[in-house]
C-alpha cells in the first residue's frame, strides 16, 4: 500500500474516532443543561443598555487590563 493510501486510511480512522468521541460527549445537551442550571442573566445587548451601565462595564474592563 502506498504512503498516500496509508495516510488517507489513518486520517479516516482518526476522523471517525473523533466523531464517535464527540458524539459520546454530546456537547449540545451539556450546553442546554448549563443554560438551565446557570443563573439567569439578561441578554447583554449594548443597544438596550443604559449609557451608565455601558460606561461602568467599560471602566471595569479597563481596570482589569
Amino acid at each position: 500500500m502506498s504512503k498516500f493510501w496509508k495516510t488517507v486510511l489513518l486520517t479516516a480512522a482518526a476522523t471517525g474516532a473523533a466523531a464517535l468521541l464527540l458524539h459520546q460527549l454530546d456537547l449540545e445537551s451539556a450546553r442546554e443543561e448549563l443554560r438551565e442550571s446557570g443563573p439567569d442573566f439578561p441578554d447583554l445587548d449594548p443597544d438596550d443598555m443604559q449609557e451608565e451601565d455601558v460606561a461602568m462595564l467599560l471602566n471595569e474592563l479597563a481596570s482589569q487590563l
